[in-house]
């Protein structure tokens, strides 16, 4: 993985994740940009990435790819965050059964034996 992942997966597990937004155009992206995906500005600033969002998007996955080879299935959530940033994850302590559009989740990350840490989400306990 790149070393802007590592960075970004430290961040989230400090509770200090970021995201950026375009003061140009006011577009949101995630790191790593240098500059705006909508309008080529440079001029980015970060701000901080809440720890909650809402799924607005969901698949169960049966058949994978070797890394993940003996993890079927899993979940893997499209969340949105304020600004309309988007980040997908695996979804813990839930199924693909036990969620919906809407629901809202945390944001943390997983360290691994082997591989990358993951970026994953948890269904808000109320």
């Amino acid at each position: 993985m790149p070393a802007w992942y590592d960075t970004f997966i430290e961040e989230i597990a400090a509770g200090e994740g970021q995201y950026l937004a375009c003061e140009a155009c006011g577009e949101s992206s995630l790191p790593p940009r240098r500059v705006c995906p909508a309008c080529g500005s440079a001029e980015l600033s970060r701000r901080p990435l809440p720890d909650r969002g809402t799924v607005v998007a969901f698949t169960e996955i049966s058949v994978t790819i070797p890394k993940f080879h003996g993890e079927t299935p899993y979940t893997v959530v499209m969340v949105e965050f304020d600004d309309d940033v988007v980040l997908s994850g695996q979804l813990r302590e839930a199924t693909a059964g036990d969620i919906a559009i809407g629901d809202e989740v945390v944001l943390g990350t997983e360290a691994r034996d082997e591989g990358p840490d993951l970026v994953t989400f948890r269904p808000v306990q109320e």
